[in-house]
């Protein structure tokens, strides 16, 4: 296995945590990928947080990297958080809650959208705990999509 984290704090907890997977610091969208295929990409919760020039390049870095009916399982914020609509729209349902920290608010037809070089097996909403700190227990409200590459006609 491997896992790519931007986040020094993050990158060295992983490595302490688990020996068994490979670990890369540094963003996906400058990674020096090679010939390694992936049966399946896992990405939880981040996704939302680029622009969609940036989203659009994540997954066709995501496509490229998977092996034929390779499988991605990604979760996204959604419309329904209780952060959509605050700070300044940046894009369409993009917003910023602090300067140059966006945040997109998937629906399923935008996330959909995104998957369109995909087979969708499933799309759904979960909702996730978190720690937010002093502010407390938080409840995420996200979406989720589980689909499978498709090759595409040329």
């Amino acid at each position: 296995m491997v896992g790519i984290e931007i986040s020094d704090i993050a990158y060295n907890i992983a490595k302490n945590y688990d020996s068994k997977t490979q670990f890369i610091l540094g963003s996906i969208l400058e990674m020096p990928f090679n010939d390694d295929f992936y049966d399946a990409i896992y990405c939880y919760n981040t996704l939302h947080l680029f622009l969609k020039e940036d989203r659009i390049k994540i997954l066709e870095i995501c496509y490229k990297q998977l092996r034929a009916n390779g499988f991605v399982f990604f979760t996204v914020f959604s419309e329904k958080e209780k952060s959509f609509g605050k700070g300044k729209e940046i894009e369409k349902n993009t917003f910023e809650s602090k300067p140059g920290r966006p945040a997109h608010y998937f629906s399923e037809q935008d996330l959909i959208e995104h998957f369109k070089d995909y087979l969708i097996v499933e799309t759904g909403i979960l909702e996730d705990q978190e720690q937010h700190g002093e502010i407390g227990l938080h409840t995420h409200t996200l979406r989720y999509i589980f689909a499978q590459k498709k090759e595409r006609i040329q």
